[in-house]
């Protein structure tokens, strides 16, 4: 979408909601209609789009995007005038936006290039003489300064942090795969925390604001879960959480997956960077805190309100230790092991079995 025809957050839309090339809902000036069973989870819950269309910016607080929207000639702060020059397309998913009489097909939104990625993830003094529009860096959320990459006909995504932060990601990830839960793998690379994009075609990542809305509570997630069948896999997720001390599991951090035909699966375990000692090693590693506390109360609540029968996943030293040593070798760092695995086994030892 050109930037002459974006105007700006407070400028109604009319078109269609797009799920590939079948529309999904109708929007006439930001109101929603004729929802179909394939539309996002959270325009069917609320049936908010200016809401919706917000959530899939990029955030502008970041400096190098508001460099990008310089280039583009995207007003600043303007969130959804991002959103609107890309069609609200993602690389997460497969929704976008199809103004009224608009001609546009899926294949026009689908992102080509990474043009802009050394812009996004670390400043690119040559921004200025790019000649490409299209960028998947419009919608690619979250705080840290990051960037999509295509190498090999593959999306990579590349996440800025201190070593530390590194190190936590790769921790984290290492070790909720070793214990044979679902995560999303991570290694570094020139200086950033890697990944693959793990949504495959076919598939969107829907976001658990989507259907929790800002409700991190685990009773009430766990309610959700079990409507849904979910609830054995939201528990590993947040068992990985307790053990690493993840701080940043909000609403936009896990979610599901989900085709045409509906929800698919709980979204692989993703996002660790500000766990265990993403901010240095802290003076008391016991681990008489409020993540055992919290978890130890939802593992009762669903054992009781569900009769759930849950095995905790088989933590064990070694298996900290081998988690460490994949962790430092990829991430180094000057953390001691041993401070490592009391933080964890402690964290362990002190939940309900």
């Amino acid at each position: 979408m050109d930037p002459s025809n974006v105007n700006n957050k407070r400028a109604a839309f009319s078109g269609s909601i797009m799920r590939k090339d079948a529309a999904v809902a109708k929007v006439i000036n930001n109101s929603v209609q004729d929802v179909t069973e394939s539309a996002p989870i959270y325009i069917k819950n609320y049936m908010d789009f200016p809401e919706w269309l917000k959530d899939r910016g990029a955030d502008l607080t970041r400096s190098n995007m508001r460099v990008i929207l310089k280039k583009l000639g995207i007003p600043a702060h303007d969130a959804v005038a991002a959103v609107k020059y890309a069609n609200a397309a993602s690389l997460t998913d497969e929704f976008w936006i199809k103004p009224q009489d608009s001609a546009l097909t899926y294949e026009d939104t689908v992102f080509k290039n990474n043009l802009y990625f050394k812009a996004a993830a670390s400043g690119d003094p040559d921004i200025f003489g790019i000649t490409a529009k299209q960028t998947p860096e419009l919608t690619n959320i979250g705080s840290f300064e990051k960037g999509w990459k295509l190498e090999n006909g593959k999306w990579f995504l590349y996440k800025s942090g201190n070593p530390l932060q590194r190190f936590s990601e790769i921790f984290a990830s290492a070790l909720a795969r070793l214990l044979g839960l679902d995560a999303v793998e991570y290694w570094v690379k020139d200086g950033f925390v890697v990944c693959e994009n793990f949504v495959r075609p076919g598939y969107c990542l829907e976001l658990a604001k989507s259907f929790i809305w800002d409700d991190l509570d685990y009773r009430r997630n766990a309610e959700w879960m079990h409507e849904n069948g979910f609830l054995r896999q939201y528990m590993d997720l947040i068992f990985t959480d307790v053990i690493v001390r993840n701080a940043d599991r909000h609403e936009f951090n896990y979610g599901v997956l989900t085709s045409a035909a509906g929800i698919v699966s709980l979204a692989p375990n993703f996002d660790n960077n500000l766990s265990l000692f993403h901010n240095g090693i802290p003076s008391n590693l016991s681990r008489d805190d409020i993540f055992v506390s919290d978890f130890n109360n939802a593992l009762d609540y669903a054992r009781r309100r569900f009769a759930f029968k849950y095995t905790l996943p088989p933590l064990a030293e070694g298996l900290v230790r081998e988690a460490f040593s994949y962790a430092v070798s990829s991430a180094p760092v000057e953390v001691p092991e041993n401070s490592v695995v009391s933080f964890c086994m402690n964290a362990f030892n002190r939940i309900n079995k």
